[in-house]
């Protein structure tokens, strides 16, 4: 029971965080492996999702400018 409200309590703290600001503390704090590469895959996503979205955006600015 006590590591489950342990879990609780951390979820709670967690929450209205940014997820890269929580992805960077598993990879700091976690002692497994898989969950330390899963954060990893994770944060590389987010920043390829950051860039894409920036492209959309800049070509998107581009065709309103040019039409």
């Amino acid at each position: 029971m006590n590591k489950q409200s342990l879990n609780a309590e951390q979820l709670c703290f967690s929450v209205g965080r940014p997820l890269p600001v929580l992805l960077e503390e598993i990879q700091k704090s976690s002692r497994n492996p898989q969950l330390i590469k899963a954060a990893e895959q994770m944060l590389e996503g987010l920043r390829i999702l950051e860039k894409a979205t920036e492209i959309g955006v800049y070509t998107a600015i581009y065709e309103i400018l040019t039409k």
